[in-house]
């Protein structure tokens, strides 16, 4: 069952569309245009680049608790 929390309501894209795109090794600014987030409004650009920073910590913490599974 996906994250249906939406991050971007003029282009209808939802926090799993982006955790999605980022896990299919896009950068975050590749990520955001590709999907169109704040291409509209624009509201919603700060709270999609926050998100992608705090899952991009997350990895890295989880890497560097497991070096050698990360390989």
């Amino acid at each position: 069952m996906g994250d249906y929390m939406y991050i971007c309501i003029c282009n209808g894209i939802t926090e799993d569309q982006l955790k999605t795109a980022m896990t299919n090794s896009y950068n975050a600014k590749e990520t955001l245009k590709k999907l169109g987030v704040g291409d509209s409004c624009g509201i919603c650009l700060v709270d999609a680049i926050e998100r992608i920073q705090k899952d991009s910590e997350l990895k890295s913490e989880q890497i560097l608790q497991n070096p050698t599974t990360n390989r």
